[in-house]
């Protein structure tokens, strides 16, 4: 419980510097519970309410503008992202475009608002069947 309280208040702190213009500065996924799918966390920053929303699930569809999320209790949501979102995949940084189906993303959206932050991770299961395509697809090594 202490490190979901740890990470709340990551996230607030990370909210009040995007509040405050540091476009940088945008709201980090905590460490929620295992199991989670879906969170929206209401905080106060400089005397204004927001809501930050969490979801998290395997892609299903990639867009030019957003993520189609399965989430582990079966609910298809349509994640709209933010042309400035902070996109990392397996911690580098990354363009929406390299995000595949069957990956698990989490994304992070301010009052309502696309998505401004999105978190991808890999299965080690997709990555070893990607790693043995790519052998196949270059051939034997010589």
């Amino acid at each position: 419980m202490s490190k979901l309280i740890a990470s709340v208040v990551s996230a607030v702190a990370a909210l009040a510097l995007a509040a405050a213009g540091g476009a940088a500065q945008i709201p980090l996924v905590p460490n929620l519970p295992p199991g989670w799918s879906h969170a929206e966390i209401n905080v106060v920053v400089r005397h204004q309410p927001h809501t930050l929303t969490y979801d998290r699930g395997r892609v299903q569809l990639v867009t030019a503008s957003s993520l189609t999320l399965k989430e582990r209790d079966g609910t298809v949501w349509t994640i709209n992202i933010s042309p400035t979102a902070t996109i990392k995949i397996d911690g580098a940084p990354a363009q929406l475009s390299q995000v595949r189906p069957r990956e698990t993303a989490t994304t992070v959206a301010i009052d309502g608002g696309p998505a401004v932050n999105v978190k991808v991770q890999i299965p080690p299961a997709l990555a070893a069947q990607i790693a043995r395509h790519q052998t196949t697809q270059r051939g034997p090594r010589r």
